[in-house]
């Protein structure tokens, strides 16, 4: 009996509170405002669908066409040394960085000499003894000939080599002797120092390091795309070059290239040479973008490349005002706008209405307020 009484009161209790709540609902103080909520307001630019080039962008280092370990092809005592020839300097092609001492390199030349002139000497005896020889046969047999012993052919023959053996020589003991002083085999700049006045230097050892000062290389490596992207004719035109920083500091010719890929990357490799009045701007070692030349590909959007979203959406707005996306693929990128396909339904139109900045908060279909800001490219 008592369980049903406390069950009865509960009752009593929650209908009581729900009349209550009930009331407090019926005397809320709604507000209605008058017409729809405004729309969103989005900024676009008018792109037009047609042919569209551009430049195939890409990173890669600038590299001295000639770089070398200069090492001593004799052994020898540093004599003397230009104070000039030091890390970072700027040598012309033959200018003397050191020599070597060499008296008993210029000894070794004059006694080569001397053997070549006793050679000759002893030649020019051979040479007289088979002409005497030679003679005095035709005057006793003038319808024989003579056989090689008999004129002393043999001894002129040996004379001969010694000759040139001994001329070898001379050759030999003249290249040490000029090994001896150390010249830059081409214009450069010395980026290191390995010998000092007085060193003992053996042969083979490393004097200077040395850069190529006038010509400039670039090695652009490109996948199977970016070089289905470039120009008909990309090898008789210029590339341009930017710093990392994004200002332009000069230009390069397109030497040669796509003759084979890369066995490790299996990708295409081009060949530049940077312009040689532009070397002062353009450095060995540094890294720099190439925008080398794109062709024309019918069909296609240029749009600010704000409009391209990091995870690859285009917005555009429709003809009935509302938000669509399709995905994209920068296909040229070229001075703050890229190059891009349009979706396959919308190809045969003639322009599209393009977000600029789009938002994450975009939804497809959504309804929105157009703010042209931009005249169609």
């Amino acid at each position: 009996m008592k369980r049903v009484i406390f069950l009865f009161l509960s009752l009593i209790v929650l209908a009581g509170a729900a009349i209550y709540i009930s009331d407090l609902e019926d005397k809320a103080d709604v507000s209605q405002l008058p017409g729809s909520p405004p729309l969103r307001p989005v900024s676009v630019t008018s792109a037009l669908i047609g042919s569209h080039a551009g430049t195939v962008s890409v990173f890669a280092e600038v590299k001295p066409r000639w770089q070398i370990d200069l090492r001593s092809r004799v052994a020898g005592i540093v004599g003397s040394m230009d104070p000039q020839a030091l890390a970072g300097a700027r040598v012309n092609r033959g200018a003397v960085l050191l020599e070597l001492e060499a008296a008993h390199y210029d000894a070794g030349l004059e006694e080569a000499k001397f053997a070549l002139k006793n050679a000759e000497f002893e030649l020019l005896k051979k040479q007289k003894k088979r002409d005497i020889a030679l003679k005095d046969w035709r005057a006793v047999r003038p319808n024989v000939e003579p056989p090689d012993l008999a004129i002393h052919l043999p001894d002129v023959r040996v004379a001969e080599q010694s000759v040139a053996a001994a001329f070898a020589r001379v050759r030999a003991a003249d290249y040490d002797v000029n090994s001896a002083v150390i010249r830059a085999p081409f214009d450069a700049i010395i980026t290191n120092r390995s010998v000092s006045p007085g060193q003992s230097v053996n042969e083979g050892d490393v004097l200077f390091s040395l850069i190529d000062a006038g010509k400039l290389d670039i090695r652009v490596s490109l996948s199977p795309r970016e070089w289905a992207l470039l120009a008909p004719d990309w090898r008789s035109g210029t590339a341009r070059l930017f710093s990392e920083a994004g200002g332009a500091i000069g230009s390069a010719h397109l030497r040669r290239g796509g003759g084979f890929l890369d066995p490790e990357s299996r990708r295409y490799q081009v060949f530049l040479e940077v312009e040689a009045a532009e070397a002062d701007t353009v450095l060995p070692g540094q890294f720099v973008r190439v925008e080398l030349p794109g062709k024309s590909l019918a069909g296609t959007l240029r749009i600010p490349e704000s409009a391209l979203t990091q995870n690859g959406y285009v917005w555009f707005v429709d003809t009935d005002d509302r938000l669509q996306r399709f995905e994209a693929s920068a296909l040229f990128r070229s001075n703050g706008e890229v190059v891009v396909f349009p979706p396959d339904g919308l190809r045969e139109a003639t322009h599209l209405d393009i977000v600029t900045l789009p938002m994450n908060s975009y939804l497809p279909g959504q309804m929105v307020s157009v703010i042209e800001t931009g005249e169609r490219k």
